[in-house]
C-alpha cells in the first residue's frame, strides 16, 4: 500500500508582527487564521512539512537545510525595536528528505546546495512560519531558499522535486509557502491601529487574486501573477504560488482563512486542502 504524499498546502504571512504583544487587528486576525492552519496540519498528521520562504533568499541555485536542528536567536533588522523583533527559535529538520529532494533538484537540471553550519542565519519568515504552525516542534521541516532569478515555473519544478523525494521515502508532507501579497511596505512608525494596505489598489489586486483563489481558479491566479506583481508590488512576484502549484495537488478550491495590513503590506492565511476532504 502506497502513502499518500501529499497533505495539504497553505501560505501565510512571514511578517514579525504576528507575534506582536499588541497586535492590530489584522495581526490578530491572521495569526489567529494561521492557527487554524496549524489545527489542519495537526490533525493530517504530516511527517515533514515542505517549506518555502521568500525572505531566505540566495543568487546562485537553490540551498537547502540540513541542520538536523537549527537553534539560536534572531534579532530582526527591521523590527529589533519592538517585543516581535527578539526571536527565539529551535526546530528539527528532516535531513532525509531533504538530501533526497537535494538530489531530485540536481536529477531535474538544477544546481542544488547544501548547507549545514552552526548559526547559519534562518530567516525571519521560516522562523514565523515555525512559530505559528509548529511551535512544539513535533514536526520536522525540509527548507529549500528562494532563488531570486529563478523563473516562476523553476519554483514549480522544485516543489514537484520535493514531493517526488517524498514518495520515494514514503512521507506524507505538508507545503508550506511564507510570502505576503502586495509589497507597499509603510516608510515610517506607526501605531498598530494605524495600520493599512499601502494603497486601494494593491487591496483590490490581493483581493483580485484571492477570489480567484477561492473560487478554484488556479490557472487565471498564475496567468495573472506577473500584471499582479508590477501594479502591486506582489511579494517576490508572488512566485511562492507558483511554488505550491507545481505540486499538481491544488485541485480544489482554497479557503482564505484571513486577509489584512501588516505594516502597509497585504497579508493572508490561505490553506488548500487535499482533495476529498471537508
Amino acid at each position: 500500500m502506497t502513502t499518500p504524499c501529499f497533505a495539504g498546502a497553505a501560505l501565510i504571512p512571514g511578517m514579525p508582527q504576528l507575534l506582536a504583544e499588541r497586535p492590530a487587528e489584522s495581526w490578530a486576525a491572521l495569526a489567529a487564521a494561521a492557527g487554524e492552519v496549524r489545527t489542519v496540519i495537526e490533525r493530517q498528521r504530516p511527517d515533514a512539512l515542505v517549506l518555502l520562504s521568500t525572505q531566505w533568499f540566495t543568487v546562485l541555485g537553490h540551498q537547502f537545510q540540513l541542520d538536523p536542528h537549527p537553534r539560536g536567536r534572531h534579532v530582526d533588522e527591521n523590527w529589533y525595536d519592538f517585543d516581535y523583533g527578539h526571536l527565539d527559535y529551535s526546530f528539527p529538520v528532516d535531513v532525509e528528505l531533504t538530501e533526497a529532494w537535494a538530489a531530485e533538484t540536481e536529477g531535474a537540471g538544477f544546481q542544488a546546495r547544501r548547507t549545514r553550519y552552526e548559526h547559519f542565519p534562518i530567516d525571519t519568515g521560516t522562523m514565523i512560519g515555525q512559530r505559528l504552525l509548529n511551535p512544539s516542534g513535533d514536526i520536522a521541516t525540509a527548507m529549500v531558499s528562494c532563488n531570486l532569478y529563478a523563473a516562476a515555473d523553476d519554483l514549480g519544478t522544485i516543489a514537484a522535486a520535493a514531493l517526488r523525494a517524498a514518495e520515494k521515502l514514503g512521507r506524507s508532507v505538508f507545503f508550506v509557502a511564507i510570502s505576503g501579497l502586495s509589497s507597499g511596505l509603510i516608510q515610517h512608525w506607526i501605531q498598530p491601529e494605524e495600520d493599512a494596505v499601502f494603497s486601494a489598489a494593491h487591496e483590490q489586486w490581493d483581493r483580485r487574486i484571492l477570489d480567484l483563489l477561492t473560487a478554484g481558479d488556479l490557472g487565471s491566479a498564475l496567468e495573472l501573477r506577473e500584471e499582479y506583481a508590477q501594479k502591486a508590488q506582489a511579494d517576490s512576484q508572488f512566485r511562492a504560488l507558483a511554488f505550491l502549484a507545481g505540486t499538481g495537488k491544488l485541485t480544489v478550491p482554497a479557503t482564505v482563512h484571513a486577509y489584512g495590513p501588516l505594516w502597509g503590506t497585504g497579508g493572508a492565511v490561505i490553506h488548500w486542502p487535499v482533495r476529498g476532504d471537508s
